[in-house]
């Protein structure tokens, strides 16, 4: 979560570096805000499910993070004139299928010199992430999914 934050914060200081005005935001008219709203209250409930660390949970959550995406995608259909929703919507597109082909989860590969007493590490190889499924080596459309390792940012990742 904090990542999807960390970019956000990133994009807009870019574009105000490079001579962006980040007021021309507020002129965006976004179409359907309910299904954005649906949308993120689906992930948040995800999030928020992952926390319990159940299997119950869990397996509550994979539908909803299909859910979650679904109606994100088609706010992006129903926006496809702003500029960049296309490209947005190709790549969540992508996700989705990936998602829905680990049956609700994003897949990682787990990187070799991954600290094996990490929490984190547990709970993806103990299967009790409501977003990822770990994979121990390259399967199915697994180059759709998380494969590139992003350094944690101040601790978080």
């Amino acid at each position: 979560m904090f990542l999807f934050f960390a970019v956000i914060a990133a994009a807009l200081a870019i574009a105000v570096l490079i001579g962006g005005d980040v007021r021309r935001l507020s002129q965006l008219r976004i179409r359907h805000i309910e299904l954005l709203l649906a949308a993120f209250a689906a992930k948040v409930s995800v999030a928020l499910l992952g926390t319990a660390h159940s299997t119950i949970a869990v397996n509550a959550a994979r539908p909803l993070n299909v859910i979650g995406a679904v109606l994100l995608l088609a706010v992006v259909w129903f926006n496809r004139r702003i500029p960049g929703a296309i490209l947005f919507g190709a790549g969540l597109t992508l996700n989705l299928i990936v998602i829905i082909a680990f049956g609700g989860r994003m897949p990682v590969l787990l990187p070799h010199d991954a600290d094996p007493n990490s929490a984190i590490l547990a709970l993806l190889r103990g299967g009790l992430d409501p977003l990822h499924v770990a994979l121990e080596h390259p399967q199915g459309i697994w180059f759709l999914g998380d494969i590139l390792a992003i350094p944690g940012i101040g601790g978080h990742s």
